[in-house]
């Protein structure tokens, strides 16, 4: 699957490594690569590095950010603190909801 593109060798050394993807996925990476001027392995690198090493990743302290947001939000709703037999508030629950949802980012 050569795409043309002449490889820039890297001074870090590297290790070959085999995965194996659908037909589908091979497909959709390599049109992605393509689009983009890059090559296959440096997208699966780059998506491996994403995957892995999370520390730092804007996305996951965004997205759990809002999450908490949203959680300060709902506690702090008149309304929500409608209280159930169980003996927990709406605000409760909801939030009890929301907190699995948080994802695992690793610190230093």
């Amino acid at each position: 699957m050569s795409s043309g593109k002449r490889a820039i060798r890297s001074k870090v050394p590297r290790k070959a490594v085999m995965i194996y993807l659908t037909m589908d996925d091979a497909e959709r990476v390599k049109k992605f690569a393509d689009d983009r001027g890059l090559s296959v392995s440096k997208i699966l690198r780059e998506g491996m590095v994403l995957r892995m090493d999370r520390d730092g990743d804007p996305y996951e302290k965004g997205y759990n950010e809002c999450l908490n947001d949203a959680i300060k939000v709902v506690q702090n709703t008149k309304g929500a603190q409608m209280m159930f037999p169980s003996g927990k508030s709406f605000a409760q629950l909801v939030c009890e909801g929301i907190e699995p949802l948080k994802r695992p980012v690793q610190h230093e």
